[in-house]
């Protein structure tokens, strides 16, 4: 923003690009696509029954952090009270489903590494020719999909963080609460010498 337009906006409006929507938003954006991308990817692989994968996760918060991102580019470029309100709600909105990701990521992730750790140390066999057809079918699928999954937890994380950083200088901006009222009581003191005392009756 040109520095002389930013001296000239209101108080609230100034807290509001100190929080830089525009870049935030944008990296929403990009987070979302990334997600979603990441997702299909996971997809492909039908046998892994991921919880993750399971209930859509990448879908739907990819298309949340989406919306969030194109909120907070729009405020930013128009900071009307009624943008910058759906922008604070739909970037409360994608922290909470960041969170409910990043808790769903880690128990993917979790199940992944056990997995590897015991798929094929089941098998009865010990030919080499059986181990490298197990390690090639399962350990090496399972150990790409966990590294997209960890690179997904990465990305949600820093969503979640960016989601919280655009509500709370949205609030600054928008909430009521954060206006504080000053009462201001004077109290005039008259000198002594300006005293009159009153008439005494007879």
């Amino acid at each position: 923003m040109d520095p002389k337009k930013a001296k000239e906006l209101p108080e609230q409006l100034k807290k509001f690009y100190k929080g830089e929507p525009l870049a935030l938003g944008i990296t929403q954006i990009l987070v979302g696509i990334i997600t979603i991308v990441s997702g299909v990817v996971l997809n492909v692989a039908d046998d892994f029954n991921f919880v993750y994968v399971a209930i859509l996760t990448p879908y739907w918060t990819g298309v949340l952090f989406i919306i969030s991102g194109s909120l907070s580019v729009a405020a930013a470029r128009n900071p009307k009270p009624s943008l910058v309100k759906g922008m604070l709600g739909m970037n409360t909105v994608s922290a909470v489903a960041a969170g409910v990701a990043i808790v769903c990521l880690s128990i993917s992730i979790e199940s992944s590494v056990w997995r590897i750790e015991y798929e094929c140390s089941s098998s009865n066999s010990s030919s080499f020719s059986t181990d490298l057809l197990c390690y090639e079918t399962h350990i090496i699928p399972y150990k790409i999909m966990t590294g997209v999954m960890c690179i997904l937890l990465l990305f949600t994380f820093l969503e979640l963080c960016i989601s919280i950083s655009n509500a709370a200088f949205g609030c600054k901006t928008v909430c009521r609460d954060t206006y504080t009222e000053t009462v201001v009581v004077v109290y005039q003191n008259a000198p002594p010498g300006n005293i009159v005392s009153p008439p005494v009756s007879q």
